[in-house]
Parts: C-alpha cells; structure tokens; sequence
C-alpha cells in the first residue's frame, strides 16, 4: 500500500519536480557564474570586504526559488485530487486517512528536502571555493530558514486545498500567508540564527495543521 501511494503520488509531481530542479541547476550556475565574473573583475580582498560590509547575499536567487518549490509541488500534487475528486476515493480506502495523509504529504516533503540538499551541497562546494570559511557558516544559516519555509508553503498549499470549508480555506490561506512569509524576510546574512528554533517550530506546527484539514474533509464526505 506504501508503495502504491509514493507511486501516485510520484506520478502527478514528476514533471514539476524535473522542472523546478532544472530551475535550481540554473540559479546555482547562474550563482557560481556571476560570483566567478566578480572575482574576475575585482581583487578577492576587495569582494570580502564588501560583501561583509553591505552583507551581499549572492544566492538570494535559491530563496525565490525555494518558495517556488513548496507550492508549486504544492500545487500540482493537490489540485488534481481535489479538482478530480480523487481525495474522496482515496479517503475511503481501508486505511487510516491519517496514515494516508502522512504518506501524501511525506512524498512531496522528501523531493523538496532533495533539491534542498542539492542546493546546499553546491552552495557549500561554491562558498568554499571563492570565500572564507566564515562565509559558508553564514550561508547554512541564511539558507536553512528558506528551506523551511519551502517545506512550510508545501504544508500549507496542502491544507488550504484538503480543507473543505471555504470560509476555513480562506483563514487557512490568511494565516498560511502570514507564517510562510517570515521565513523569507530580511535581506542579510543569518537574519534568523537567534530564533532557529522557532522556525522549525512553525514549520511542526504547519505539518500538523494538515491532520486537522484532512479530519475536516473526511468528515465533510460522511
């Protein structure tokens, strides 16, 4: 049953998931290209000094990105089954609908933790490559909250689609907005290292909202 469900559930992403890690191949070279051409242009103590002087954050490119992996795998995953009525069919099948629910959203969460780990293991290959080692402290730092806050919208895009109640939807949308928006505030370097721990909290809180939505909907069809 386990398989079968990764299976369906692989089968309606697949296509936006070889998109958007497509999309985050070309950000990190485009990363790697333009600190390259600066390099080039400037001398390396020149480059340090500004960029802790202003805190240039040269992959701010994968934080747009990573937004748009949590809904768009979001999206594409749980449109389908509530514009098909497929959540229904898949409900009632004779297994917990929280197992059901975990597996669903387990599938989606683990293709974003991949290209998540994609692009730390490049960043990392490419902080290392021009910059101190202080500046690679920084970016694990700075990046973790975006990725958490893909997984976040992930969450939440699947809340707002699984609830059935509109007037529900639209607080869920409200509050969704709200929550995955501080992830991606601030524009420096480890704007959330003093308050990582509550990060990963609103990011457990947002997975255990789906339960709720999912406990709704099946019992919107009895």
């Amino acid at each position: 049953m386990v398989t079968a469900m990764v299976m369906k559930e692989w089968l309606k992403v697949r296509w936006i998931f070889i998109g958007l890690a497509v999309l985050h191949g070309a950000a990190l070279l485009i990363t790697y290209y333009d600190l390259l051409n600066t390099f080039k242009i400037y001398k390396a103590n020149e480059v340090v000094i500004q960029f802790i002087t202003f805190e240039v954050v040269f992959y701010s490119k994968v934080k747009y990105v990573s937004l748009l992996t949590g809904l768009g795998i979001g999206i594409f995953q749980f449109f389908p089954e509530l514009n098909q009525s497929r959540l229904k069919l898949t409900l009632h099948l004779p297994v917990k609908e929280n197992r059901l629910i975990f597996q669903m959203a387990a599938t989606g969460a683990v293709l974003i933790i991949v290209l998540s780990v994609f692009d730390t293991l490049i960043l990392s290959l490419i902080t290392l490559r021009f910059l101190p080692r202080e500046f690679f402290d920084a970016m694990v730092t700075t990046t973790l909250p975006w990725y958490l806050g893909s997984l976040c919208s992930y969450f939440w895009v699947m809340i707002v689609f699984v609830e059935p109640n509109w007037v529900k939807r639209i607080l869920m949308s409200t509050v969704g907005l709200g929550i995955v928006s501080l992830f991606f505030e601030g524009g420096g370097y480890a704007m959330y290292a003093l308050s990582m721990g509550h990060i990963v909290l609103l990011t457990l809180f947002s997975s255990v909202i789906i339960f709720l939505s999912a406990f709704n909907f099946k019992r919107g069809i009895w």
